[in-house]
């Protein structure tokens, strides 16, 4: 039975997700496309057709890929043709917008992925030695450094790092070199400090929240009863503890991990020089590319939805009380 309401469940939402995705589509598409500039302007200075007349060129290039049309049959158009599979052309760069996702998509994709993973484990487990040595030293200093972490923009954090680490020390480039391969020592190297400055926020409130949700649970009554039954205290704060603490945690990190694609990972691309998704949509808004900046758009709202969803999902998995009524 709660199987089939699960499904239902997630269906339900798939369908909520689409509607919200056009959504999303719909108001950037007109927000970009009312904007004072033409994306011809870029791509008339990408051409170096100044010796041509601007206004004729700006014309031919509008008419080609149909910017001199109604606004609402540009948008009809694009929609269509992108439930065809077909994701525009990009204005600035001239390649079709597919091709640049699918080489930059991998650059965002290990950020994000080493970020979330360093933030997370080393969050959940400060958090939780804080918590089972409460007033200690080594708790006051977690909290110490977690607020400190939670209060330092990250943009910051990683101009800081680079001026410290890269230019007076001289450990790290002062830029990512695309020419490394992605699975190589010396990739992972170059990651450490944008890794270290996208996940140093996210960790300070991992930490925080496991902290607290750690101490709920040790003044429950089914903690003394486990201790009173003589159960070893390691067992007692992983399967016992542990469990139930971590449920609203996992909810704060899928939430970070779907808002960090364009937001914190957004800036921290730009700092380092890193060629992923948040820094060619940078570019594609200054060069008033719209096809690229509605399609990354449309991304990292599909990430949002699936990602709320399995955190739903992920939820029953942990805990078996929670029903879809």
């Amino acid at each position: 039975m709660q199987q089939g309401k699960l499904q239902g469940y997630i269906l339900r939402r798939l369908l909520y997700a689409v509607l919200i995705t056009l959504g999303v589509v719909t108001i950037t598409f007109i927000l970009l496309r009312l904007g004072p500039n033409s994306p011809a302007d870029r791509y008339l200075a990408n051409m170096s057709a100044r010796t041509q007349n601007p206004a004729q060129v700006i014309a031919a290039i509008e008419a080609r890929y149909g910017l001199d049309k109604p606004i609402w049959q540009q948008y009809t158009s694009y929609v269509v043709n992108l439930f065809r599979g077909d994701w525009g052309w990009s204005f600035s760069t001239s390649l079709p917008v597919i091709t640049l996702i699918k080489r930059h998509w991998i650059y965002s994709f290990q950020l994000i992925l080493l970020s979330f993973i360093f933030s997370a484990v080393l969050g959940i487990l400060i958090g939780l030695y804080s918590a089972v040595r409460q007033y200690t030293k080594l708790d006051y200093l977690a909290t110490f450094f977690s607020f400190i972490g939670i209060s330092v923009p990250n943009f910051w954090l990683g101009i800081m790092l680079i001026l410290l680490f890269s230019v007076q020390l001289g450990w790290f480039k002062t830029y990512y070199d695309t020419s490394l391969s992605i699975f190589s020592l010396a990739n992972l190297k170059a990651l450490v400090l944008p890794v270290i400055t996208l996940g140093t926020g996210m960790m300070a409130g991992y930490t925080r929240y496991t902290r607290a949700a750690v101490l709920d649970n040790l003044r429950m009554d089914f903690v003394k009863t486990a201790r009173a039954k003589g159960l070893p205290e390691r067992l007692v704060i992983g399967k016992h503890v542990l469990r139930n603490a971590i449920l609203p945690v996992i909810t704060i990190i899928m939430f970070d991990l779907s808002g960090v694609v364009f937001g914190g990972a957004y800036l921290t691309e730009v700092i380092f020089g890193i060629p992923g998704l948040g820094r060619i949509s940078f570019n594609a808004i200054f060069a008033n590319d719209y096809p690229v900046v509605i399609t990354i758009t449309l991304i990292g709202s599909m990430v949002v939805l699936l990602t709320n969803l399995a955190t739903d999902i992920v939820y029953t998995w942990l805990d078996p009380r929670i029903h879809y009524d």
